[in-house]
C-alpha cells in the first residue's frame, strides 16, 4: 500500500516519540527504586534535617519507621493524623512521652513527626488502624512541609490492588529485618497529592 511521504515521517516521528517516552518512564521508575531503598528514615531529626535540603515544589515520595505517640481522626473524618517519633524509641515510649509532654510547645514540636493518613477512596475498603506504641513502615509520604515548626506530611491509604504502604510490626527490629530481607519498590499511587489542597494544621 502506498503511504504518501509526509504521512510516512510522521509514523516515523510517532514512533520514535513512543520510544522516547518509554525510555523516559524507566529512567524515572528506576529512579523511584533507587529513593524507595535510600530515603528511609527511623529518625524525625534525620527526616527534618532531610527535608530542609529539598526544594518546596519537589516531588519526594520516602518512607518512615517509627513508633506512635498519638491518633487522632480528621475533623473531615476523612483521615487520620499519627504523631511519631523515632522508631528506636518504642522501648521508652511511656517515659519519653512523658518527658515530651513537660516541653515548651516549640521543643516537643522539633522532636515528632505528624502525618495525616487518608481513609481508601473506595468506601468498600476498610480503613487502617492504628496503635499508639506500635511501630508502623509507611511508604510514599508526600507532601512535606513544616508548618509552625512541626514537621508534616502525607500518605494515601490504598486497597488491596496496591498492598504494603503501610505495615505494622511489633518492635522496631523486627521492622528492620523485614526491610532489610524484603525491599521493594512500589510506584507511587496515582491519587498521591490529591488530598493536599487540605491543610494541614496540628
Amino acid at each position: 500500500m502506498y503511504i504518501e511521504p509526509l504521512m510516512h515521517a510522521i509514523i516515523l516521528t510517532t514512533d520514535n516519540a513512543a520510544l522516547d517516552l518509554l525510555a523516559e518512564v524507566d529512567a524515572e521508575l528506576q529512579e523511584q527504586a533507587d529513593e524507595e531503598t535510600t530515603d528511609v528514615f527511623v529518625s524525625v531529626k534525620e527526616l527534618r534535617e532531610f527535608t530542609k535540603t529539598i526544594d518546596e515544589l519537589q516531588v519526594v515520595f520516602l518512607t518512615v519507621i517509627m513508633c506512635v505517640l498519638a491518633v487522632e481522626r480528621l475533623v473531615n473524618n476523612r483521615g487520620t493524623r499519627l504523631t511519631l517519633v523515632d522508631g528506636f524509641m518504642q522501648p521508652h515510649l511511656k517515659a519519653y512521652g512523658r518527658k515530651l509532654e513537660r516541653m515548651d510547645q516549640s521543643r516537643k514540636d522539633a522532636r515528632v513527626f505528624k502525618i495525616t493518613v487518608w481513609d481508601p477512596k473506595q468506601r468498600s475498603v476498610v480503613r487502617p488502624r492504628f496503635q499508639v506504641g506500635v511501630i508502623y513502615e509507611l511508604k510514599k509520604i508526600h507532601g512535606l512541609k513544616f508548618y509552625h515548626d512541626i514537621l508534616q506530611g502525607s500518605v494515601q491509604a490504598v486497597g488491596p490492588t496496591n498492598p504494603g504502604i503501610i505495615k505494622e510490626y511489633q518492635d522496631f527490629e523486627t521492622a528492620k529485618r523485614a526491610r532489610a530481607d524484603q525491599p521493594d519498590a512500589a510506584g507511587p499511587d496515582e491519587n498521591a497529592g490529591e488530598n493536599d489542597r487540605e491543610e494541614l494544621t496540628p
